[in-house]
């Protein structure tokens, strides 16, 4: 069997009627289905099959994602690479760095830099980023590197087995073990940038656990669990709270000395393999300037 970031096989844990029954099972897109039996790229024991025919227990079904067109890139950036396999990379993003390209940002992103990097391995394969990061937001991000592994990684997102969490420095004493925090977002009529709490009835349903880590009179670190993925969710959640960001300058009107940015980090992920569907967990120290400032208060 040929298992590559071009190539996905499978062998059949019981018989099917149909191979659209086995596909569905596997969670593989409809669409990566429907072009590969078009382009005659689908297998069943290394020979083309109809969908409508049966599968037996033991068939090994064989699906090849061909060569993508990538736009060249020279653009670069430091590239922490916690983990990799054959489907995905899991990388620890520094601050600075936009993830994907802006109206005023056009080259220097950590779209960009993927792409250089895959380019530079010969790796013909479009660049498919599953969660993403403020600029600076620290921590973990996955990259698919192939559509089979990308929609399944976003089937987890939705269904909500894909997990994050993060760790951010507030400003006060957090009173709360544990909160939950639902309160719909929406983006902010006066200024395009940043978003807002609103009512239920308005703008998208949010959730967030937070936990207390460690609290001072001062500061505190909190843990937040993200149940679902809003753009500036945890930081509009904590803000709503009383408990801005440190360094937040779109929720926080306080300014500290020697931070310049948001204290939050993507510290740990966790989901299902797309292709092993076994458990994967990844967890990376704080950032050093949350280390750093943290041992001002503790």
């Amino acid at each position: 069997m040929i298992n590559d970031e071009y190539n996905v096989c499978f062998v059949a844990k019981r018989s099917y009627d149909k191979m659209s029954e086995m596909i569905d099972e596997l969670n593989i897109s409809k669409r990566l289905f429907r072009r590969s039996y078009l382009n005659k790229d689908i297998f069943v024991n290394e020979k083309f099959r109809r969908k409508d025919l049966p599968i037996v227990k033991g068939e090994v079904l064989h699906i090849h994602m061909p060569e993508e067109d990538t736009v060249p890139d020279d653009f670069t950036c430091e590239m922490d690479i916690v983990d990799e396999t054959i489907d995905y990379m899991v990388i620890n993003k520094e601050k600075g760095i936009l993830v994907h390209e802006t109206k005023n940002n056009q080259g220097a992103t950590m779209y960009n830099a993927l792409n250089n990097l895959f380019q530079s391995r010969s790796l013909k394969r479009r660049v498919r980023l599953v969660n993403r990061l403020d600029m600076n937001t620290t921590g973990l991000m996955v990259v698919a590197k192939n559509p089979f592994a990308h929609y399944n990684l976003m089937l987890q997102m939705e269904s909500g087995t894909f997990k994050k969490k993060y760790h951010a420095v507030v400003d006060g004493g957090f009173p709360y073990d544990e909160i939950v925090v639902e309160k719909n977002i929406k983006t902010d009529e006066t200024d395009h940038i940043k978003k807002k709490v609103c009512d239920s009835d308005e703008g998208d349903y949010a959730k967030t656990i937070f936990k207390k880590v460690l609290s001072t009179e001062k500061f505190s670190i909190v843990e937040a669990d993200l149940c679902t993925g809003r753009t500036h969710q945890i930081r509009l959640h904590l803000a709503y709270l009383g408990f801005p960001i440190v360094g937040d300058t779109l929720y926080n009107e306080k300014t500290y000395e020697g931070v310049d940015r948001q204290l939050l980090h993507s510290f740990e992920i966790s989901f299902k393999d797309p292709r092993t569907n076994e458990e994967r967990r990844y967890i990376v120290s704080d950032h050093s300037d949350i280390i750093n400032f943290s041992k001002n208060f503790v």
